[in-house]
């Protein structure tokens, strides 16, 4: 067993040595690509300003964050900064989302989006949140968090919000307050 320890540890330090000059080789290579902003922290493989945008006929998105760090634990889960997300449903629907942080997990196809939420929709609505879970595969949306939705016509609060893509369907819960705004005497609403 000692004879084997003694040519094992220095083989593994070897290995070891060898992943971290393939690794800085590696980024060098990356930044004459243009992705100089990577780099391997302690918190895991960190990239600044990264950018992810598509579009499916009318429908497109773009989204942002300040920083995005792979975790060297788990390279499946990618913790996000600064969030901001321009989503355009149709010619004349559109959706902004900022959060102040993120959690995305590859291998279960989830977002998980917390602190400082807020959604503006074109329609006129405002929503604000402090946590959400939207599952990527079917669309379904959650949170048991304090959630207010506001715009000109009224307020809505709730305990905890529920959707259901598949559905169409929306669905609050616990302490729901709703307050409506009457329509102005000129027909403005």
């Amino acid at each position: 067993m000692v004879r084997i320890l003694r040519w094992l540890l220095p083989g593994i330090g070897l290995l070891i040595l060898g992943g971290m000059v393939a690794l800085v080789v590696l980024f060098n290579f990356l930044n004459s690509f243009g992705a100089a902003n990577m780099m391997l922290t302690s918190e895991g493989l960190v990239m600044d300003h990264p950018e992810l945008s598509g579009h499916d006929g009318e429908r497109s998105y773009k989204v942002t964050a300040s920083r995005a760090i792979q975790r060297l634990s788990d390279p499946r889960i990618i913790d996000l900064e600064t969030i901001r997300a321009d989503i355009v449903l149709s010619a004349d629907e559109s959706a902004e989302i900022i959060a102040l942080k993120g959690t995305y997990n590859n291998a279960a196809e989830t977002l998980r989006l917390y602190e400082g939420i807020q959604l503006e929709w074109s329609e006129g609505y405002t929503v604000d949140l402090s946590e959400v879970q939207v599952d990527l595969n079917n669309g379904a949306l959650s949170t048991s968090e304090p959630i207010s939705i506001r715009s000109d016509q009224g307020h809505v609060v709730a305990g905890k919000l529920s959707y259901d893509q598949n559905k169409g369907l929306v669905r609050f819960s616990d302490g729901i307050k709703m307050t409506l705004n009457p329509a102005a005497e000129d027909g403005n609403q």
